[in-house]
């Protein structure tokens, strides 16, 4: 790994403060002097954090956080563990099940931004940064109070879980761009296949069914054409180098 690639104590502090806002230098220091953790250390003896010490930390607060597991006992289970990211599966910090909507979520309902650290377990500072990048929208009540649509649940969870793995909200402004354009093609296509007979029960259900089918098309092409990209890249640069 190179140099780049690591991060200092004080960057895995700001990274993971949102969801652990207790997370302080010496914490992770004493995690360090308590066997849990172990860190690349320069010649000048500076810490340095790879991803998987990261996640390896983040494991650790989140057993604490929810599970209230004594040291030991969770150094016992990091050991024992056949990976950190089936340990992480298993506790429930990482999934290996699409993010979606629950049902109940499929419909809007608002719920004040007060709520939304209790509902979804992320920092009201986190919601303000996608709504400050596009990536949801706040709505407001006669009172002025600041509402959530429970819509957006599903992008406020996966934008979480992004975190982990550094990538923050004004990095997917990008998909904002893309949902914009992609829109007007998915509208013109759905517009055409209603009919006016409809019930306004049987056009919803029409509707869903469409884009179910037109979304898993074009995610399709999505995924392929990215994938390749980047495999491509990558070996690029791995032929580079040999």
């Amino acid at each position: 790994m190179s140099e780049r690639s690591y991060l200092s104590i004080g960057q895995v502090v700001n990274l993971l403060r949102n969801t652990y806002p207790d997370l302080s230098n010496s914490k992770i220091r004493f995690l360090e002097d308590e066997g849990l953790i172990t860190p690349h250390r320069t010649p000048k003896g500076y810490r340095q954090y790879s991803k998987e010490d990261v996640s390896r930390l983040e494991v650790i607060l989140h057993l604490q956080k929810t599970r209230y597991m004594p040291l030991n006992v969770i150094k016992t289970k990091l050991d024992n563990a056949e990976s950190l990211d089936a340990l992480a599966i298993e506790v429930g910090l990482l999934s290996n099940e699409p993010i979606k909507d629950s049902p109940q979520e499929s419909v809007a309902k608002l719920h004040s931004i007060d709520e939304i650290p209790d509902l979804l377990g992320v920092d009201i500072s986190f919601v303000r940064q996608l709504i400050a990048n596009d990536l949801i929208s706040l709505v407001r009540s006669p009172q002025n109070r600041e509402l959530v649509d429970s819509r957006d649940f599903a992008i406020i969870r996966a934008c979480a879980e992004l975190g982990r793995f550094g990538i923050e909200p004004r990095n997917l402004r990008q998909y904002v761009s893309a949902a914009n354009r992609e829109s007007a093609m998915y509208e013109q296509v759905l517009i055409a296949m209603l009919s006016r007979d409809d019930s306004d029960d049987e056009r919803q259900k029409k509707l869903e069914k469409a884009f179910d089918r037109l979304h898993n098309l074009t995610e399709s092409v999505h995924v392929s054409l990215l994938k390749h990209r980047v495999f491509d890249a990558l070996n690029a640069k791995g032929d580079q180098r040999a």
